[in-house]
């Protein structure tokens, strides 16, 4: 199913970076509906444009959105995305192929860095997650409890491609609290260009000098109530990356008490089939303690994840209401997932703040970890590195 429309642009709602909202009248329905401009091209009141309407007539999660595909009126060449040395694709071979300046490609000024044969992350965080709706709060949690930390965010290309379609992403960047973002693979739009997810890791930390690293899908996932075809598969390959390239990677499960799908309901069947059947290096897997009768949910869908003997499991009580609410009061907008507010499900956002509050307290050492051995995190023995970190740090996992 491929929809397009003609519509009349009536007011233009929103204009930032790579990003455009408008309010249109569409030519066949004479309704006023609302449409995202993903390129860097000037809209104006009466201009026709044609836009791709299929996940708004499907009834998907896009914000209730149509696709500006761009203007009606003939028009000439343009450059509508302007590059430097690109020729790299992404979207490649679709109508929207762009070419993008790749920090790893022969003209880049980088190019001689991603040469090298040894480079490594070098002990950095990872902090990976499913839901692009818990980025506010792990970053301010990392940013309260280290203004100085520099943090970069990595977009792989298992959700959105365009990373302008984050409001999150702008949010965070204006405030001071993202120092750079990188999309990887297809997505696009990002401080820089990356081909694959481990280059783009690489370049948070050797190109923007990252001390801690976020790499969570954008926003729109797509799942189908299997454990073989959703968008967080794609956490496994980012694990994989991150322990080869000797980085420390730390998983934000995904968990609610609020969903009404089983499958959702706790620990996420996405995250236990991560775990369990497609991560082949070990992660390590940050538990909440809620301190109520979801306790006793969680430790029991936790035994199978147990008994893998293949990931460390931290455990740590959650972050008070009152603290989500003064976070949220501080970032500016509301804290949402899924379609409900941290106050009708906070056990997600509460996670993320333990991650963060967690990684937080273990930086110091995990540095030190690296200096010892700078191949403690990416041993074929990970497991074994891991252990070692926590009863060296009198941790209990």
């Amino acid at each position: 199913m491929l929809c397009l429309a003609m519509g009349t642009v009536l007011q233009v709602v929103e204009k930032r970076l790579g990003m455009q909202l408008l309010e249109v009248l569409i030519e066949e329905t004479g309704k006023r509906e609302r449409a995202i401009s993903i390129a860097h091209e000037e809209y104006s009141i009466g201009e026709k444009l044609i836009m791709n309407t299929t996940a708004v007539r499907l009834q998907l999660g896009t914000g209730g959105y149509h696709l500006v595909v761009g203007k009606a009126e003939q028009m000439t060449e343009q450059d509508l995305m302007p590059t430097s040395w690109g020729h790299v694709m992404k979207m490649r071979y679709s109508p929207w192929q762009l070419a993008i300046d790749a920090v790893e490609e022969q003209a880049s000024p980088h190019h001689d860095l991603f040469v090298r044969h040894d480079l490594s992350l070098e002990g950095t965080p990872v902090v990976i997650s499913e839901l692009h709706s818990l980025l506010p709060a792990t970053v301010l949690t990392l940013k309260q409890n280290d203004p100085q930390a520099k943090i970069v965010y990595v977009m792989p290309d298992g959700a959105s491609l365009p990373i302008s379609l984050s409001g999150h992403v702008h949010q965070l960047q204006k405030a001071g609290f993202l120092a750079a973002t990188i999309t990887t693979g297809h997505a696009w739009g990002g401080d820089y260009e990356a081909v694959t997810i481990h280059s783009g890791l690489l370049a948070a930390r050797h190109v923007e000098n990252a001390d801690i690293i976020i790499c969570m899908l954008g926003p729109g996932v797509a799942g189908t109530g299997t454990p073989y075809a959703f968008s967080g598969i794609q956490l496994a390959e980012v694990i994989h990356a991150v322990s080869a390239l000797g980085g420390f990677p730390l998983l934000i499960p995904r968990i609610s008490f609020a969903d009404p799908r089983r499958r959702h309901y706790g620990i996420s069947h996405h995250t236990t089939a991560i775990l369990s059947r497609f991560t082949l290096r070990p992660v390590v897997l940050s538990m909440p303690q809620v301190g109520n009768q979801y306790d006793t949910i969680l430790e029991q869908q936790m035994v199978a994840l147990q008994k893998l003997d293949k990931h460390v499991i931290i455990r740590g009580m959650v972050a008070n209401r009152s603290r989500i609410a003064s976070m949220e009061k501080e970032y500016g907008s509301a804290f949402t997932t899924m379609g409900r507010s941290w106050q009708e499900d906070p056990v997600p956002f509460q996670t993320a703040v333990l991650a963060a509050d967690q990684l937080s307290g273990w930086r110091v050492d995990l540095a030190k970890a690296f200096s010892d051995d700078p191949h403690c995190f990416s041993s074929l023995d990970t497991l074994a590195g891991l252990d070692l970190f926590w009863t060296r740090n009198g941790e209990q996992p």
